[in-house]
Order: C-alpha cells, then structure tokens, then sequence
C-alpha cells in the first residue's frame, strides 16, 4: 500500500443517516446537467482538507450543480475502509453543505464490478463524482486496470463532458489525469536514484515511482502530486517529470497542491483554466521543457520554471501562462528583506514548508537575484539554486482577513546538482 499519499485519519463523529429516496432517469439527468452553471470541471485537493473550509466545499457544491441540486457519487476506493471514507463525505456534503444527495459508489479494488450495468446505471443518476483519499493504485485496480477503461470509467467521462464535475482529495486527485501517475517516494531518493516505472517498491518507500497506464484521465497534460509543500515534494515532481516526458503519456508540466488547497478546474474539454482556492498554501507549477540535463550520477539540472500559485490565482492549462488575483501587487520595490535567507534542509520532508517558504522570502528580498541552497542530507549533499532575473513576485493581505499577507511568485529559475562545496 502507498501511505506516502493517504489522507490523514478524519475527525471522528456520529455519521447521520440519509438517504435520497427521489428517483431520476438518465434524461432527466442530463436535462439539470445541460442547465448547469458550470461545466466539465475537476477539483484536485492537496489532502488533509478541512469541513470548514467552506469557500473551496461551497465551490464544489456548485460546480455539481447547486445546493438542493447536486447529486454526488462518492468513490471510498482508494480506502482501506471504503465505505466508512465514503460515509464521510456523504454526511458532510449533505448536512453541512447542502447536497441534493451523496450515495456510496460501492466499487473496491476487489470488487470486479466496474463493468456492472447496476454500477453504470448509478453513475448516471448523479451530477458530481468524489474520489476520497487513501492509495491511488487502488482506484487504477477497480476502475481502470492495466490501463483498461471499465464501462463505469466510460459513464464518468460522459458525464462529466455533458456537464458534471469530478474531484478527488489526496489520492483521489493523484489519479484523474491522463499522464504518468506518482505512486510514491521522497525528493532526496528521486535525485539520487531517479524515478520508476512499475509502481512502488515495497521494499523501499522512498523510490520515486510512478504508473505508466496512466490516471484516469479526466485533466489532460499535467501531472498532479498532492500533500506538496508539506511534505517537499518540490523535487520529487522535477525528476518525475524529466525523466518520463518523453513517453507516451509523459509530459513537462505538473502540479503540486499543498493540504487544504485546492485547483478548481473549468472547461475541461475546450480551454481549461486552474484557479486556486484556499488559505493555508498554494500551488506549485513545475514545467521542465527547457530544462538542461548534464550527464551525472544523480541530478544535474539547470533551468527548471516553477511558478507558486495562492488564493484566487489562476492557470491557463493549455498555455501555463499564470495570472495573479487582482488584489496582489508587484514585491519588486516593496520587499520586506534585504537579502535571501539560505535553507540547509530545502529537500525536507519532515520540516513543513521548507522549499514553499524559502521561495516566499526570495522574492520578497530586496538585494540578491540569486541563492543556494542545501539539502540536510549528506552523501550526497545536493544545492537548489534560485534564480528570479526573469521572474516576479506578488504579495497581497487575504480578501477576508486583510492581516494576513501571501506570496505567488513565476518564472522561478531552479537548477539541481550533487554540492561540490567541502
């Protein structure tokens, strides 16, 4: 099982018993979803999420059709406890939120029942589908095993192009597109040993690793990575991306969502745009196309963009070009320091932030255009080096709470490489 992905444990309380009891036809169905507001959309959350997170749960809500409307088909697969994480969100979207209803799509990765008629039949009846957390593997394994699209996968898909949303939490986000699909590993593994193909490796969790079926293939070109900052995996989504690229599925672009963050998705099938909801972190943007590679044992990279996405930015997924939330303004000529501070753990797993956090205090520096970094690790040592000549940061105070301040930032240059220094 991949732990590196699941969820945290959810808050323990009494689950209240509800039922839709209304029946709906397939036409019908499509008739509200024809009438919806939005369309073709996704949620990614980074994980950990919170009930009170009520601008990204009210955006949900809308997005599968309004409240009093929305019909959500919950997936617990990724779960070891399938119908208990399910039950979760059932009860939370409807009592708390407002749902029409929230039904348990009973589908396991030991269920065989994905080409079910039963099973497609309940598909059709809803206007959202949620995938919770867990192990992503699991939900490839029930519905789209060895890269074999089920009859339910089929019935999501035109769904969701008809109108109705998708979204998932952790490993629920981790599979909805159609590149490569992480599985697993750490940052500081990856840039020694690189990434593989296969899955996991049960003998070692920090192998970097990744399917190469792919996801499930709502989100096209970008490959999604989850409980980001938090855990830093900054790193980690750079050498995936580098080093599968060039397959079939491969591709240069990815995201990493931090926990309680999400990426709302719109247009799916035309134009996509990604804008960011949340309070607690951001979005990291990798983009590896014009990365220079030079021959080494482990990573030597030059030339990394990243981007860092906050509250109300968004991303145009066909071009990334990013545009920051009108209430930002330019840092440069409003820094807060006066020089960049140097990390000696930027690769941490265990010390949250430690990458997202030195980016934010780059920017915001008034004298140094450039700065190294290192991991806490040794043997090797590796150093990040930050280079924004041709980027640019944006600050602003939150819309609902004008005390707090955050950071974005693009064109972040990022190069890679075993430390020389003694």
């Amino acid at each position: 099982m991949n732990t590196a992905l699941c969820d945290a444990a959810r808050p323990t309380r009494a689950v209240r018993k509800v039922r839709d009891k209304s029946p709906i036809t397939v036409v019908q169905v499509e008739i509200a979803l024809v009438g919806l507001a939005a369309s073709q959309s996704a949620v990614f959350i980074g994980g950990n999420e919170s009930e009170e997170n009520v601008p990204l749960w009210d955006k949900v809500i809308e997005l599968a059709g309004g409240k009093g409307v929305a019909k959500f088909g919950i997936f617990g697969t990724a779960s070891s406890d399938p119908e208990g994480s399910a039950a979760y969100y059932i009860d939370m979207l409807i009592n708390v939120y407002g749902a029409a209803s929230a039904t348990y799509i009973p589908i396991t990765e030991t269920s065989n029942n994905a080409d079910d008629p039963a099973m497609v039949d309940l598909v059709r009846q809803q206007t959202a589908f949620f995938f919770g957390g867990g192990d992503q593997l699991r939900i490839l394994n029930a519905i789209r095993p060895a890269g074999r699209e089920t009859l339910v996968l089929t019935a999501m898909k035109e769904m969701v192009k008809a109108g109705a949303m998708v979204g998932g939490t952790s490993a629920g986000a981790a599979c909805l597109s159609d590149t490569v699909m992480i599985t697993g590993g750490s940052s500081y593994d990856g840039l020694i040993y690189g990434a593989f193909s296969g899955g996991p490796n049960s003998n070692n969790a920090g192998d970097l690793s990744y399917d190469e079926h792919g996801g499930l293939g709502f989100l096209a070109g970008w490959v999604p990575d989850t409980h980001f900052s938090e855990r830093g995996r900054e790193a980690r989504l750079i050498r995936l991306l580098q080093d599968s690229r060039y397959r079939d599925i491969g591709t240069p672009w990815g995201f990493g969502l931090d926990e309680d963050m999400a990426l709302v998705v719109t247009d799916l099938y035309t134009r996509p745009v990604g804008k960011v909801i949340g309070t607690s972190g951001g979005v990291f943007i990798a983009d590896v196309t014009n990365t220079i590679v030079t021959p080494s044992t482990t990573t030597n990279y030059e030339g990394v963009s990243a981007h860092y996405l906050t509250q109300d930015d968004t991303i145009d997924l066909t071009t990334g070009n990013v545009t920051f939330a009108s209430w930002k303004t330019p840092l440069k000529g409003n820094e807060q320091y006066a020089n960049a501070e140097i990390s000696n753990d930027i690769l941490s797993s265990k010390r949250s932030r430690s990458w997202a956090s030195a980016a934010a205090q780059f920017f915001d520096n008034q004298l140094d255009d450039t700065v190294t970094h290192f991991s806490f690790e040794k043997n090797p040592t590796f150093e990040v080096s930050f280079n924004r000549l041709s980027g640019a940061g944006y600050r602003g105070p939150l819309p609902n709470d004008p005390l707090t301040f955050v950071v974005s930032h693009e064109n972040l240059q990022v190069g890679i490489r075993e430390s020389i220094a003694v």
